[in-house]
């Protein structure tokens, strides 16, 4: 987790509301491209709260769904460590079907250690189920981070993680700075990659009752 380091005020883009409907719609597009092709019939659309409330809602309308079970994980810090955890998982109880088919949805996908936990989290839940997954900007060097996706979707490369070179990016066309998505706070996302503690109005009310799934030493 060395990269938090390396970001500055300048690295970071707020996109429009215009601009993030046009990645959504480059993945819904794409989604139907998959499903038609493949036959397949959504069951369920996951979106990985909070941040996926966004596409995932505005993807489950235009497939003309109705079916949404959300989930919810997120990274706390604590001391020298990042805690990924599950504020509340999938409701088993909600799919009949034995092998049904999800549509995960992330928002910002960047090392891909959320999704890949809610992705495993489904397998638990349903072995013979089927992932697809879509994500509306993904880090290029974390493209395949999900391994239990049998598809994969997104909208634009990014070089979040800090991975890749100026050059690097310029080659594979991939988008050299940090989005700041329409409905997110600069100032929580600042003190994120900061490596504080961002102030949430709710959070000893709902910290407590959560579920540790990783920890990652930042340093």
């Amino acid at each position: 987790m060395a990269y938090l380091s390396l970001y500055k005020k300048s690295d970071f883009r707020q996109l429009t509301w215009p601009e993030y409907g046009k990645l959504l719609d480059s993945v819904v597009k794409q989604i139907k491209a998959y499903t038609k092709r493949k036959k397949v019939k959504i069951d369920a659309v996951v979106p990985i709260m909070r941040g996926g409330l966004f596409p995932g809602g505005y993807i489950t309308f235009k497939l003309d769904m109705l079916r949404i079970l959300p989930v919810q994980y997120k990274y706390f810090f604590e001391g020298r460590n990042v805690v990924l955890r599950k504020i509340f998982g999938f409701q088993k109880a909600e799919v009949a079907k034995p092998n049904p088919v999800f549509l995960l949805v992330e928002n910002n996908h960047c090392f891909g250690v959320t999704a890949a936990t809610a992705a495993k989290d489904l397998k638990k839940a349903f072995p013979r189920c089927r992932i697809i997954y879509a994500t509306d900007t993904m880090d290029y060097s974390y493209r395949n981070a999900v391994e239990d996706a049998d598809a994969s979707f997104h909208g634009v490369y990014t070089n979040d993680t800090k991975t890749m070179t100026e050059q690097q990016c310029k080659t594979s066309r991939v988008k050299n700075w940090t989005n700041v998505f329409p409905w997110e706070s600069f100032e929580e996302e600042w003190q994120t990659v900061n490596a504080k503690q961002y102030k949430y109005s709710d959070l000893n009310a709902k910290f407590p009752h959560s579920k540790t799934m990783k920890k990652i030493k930042l340093w």
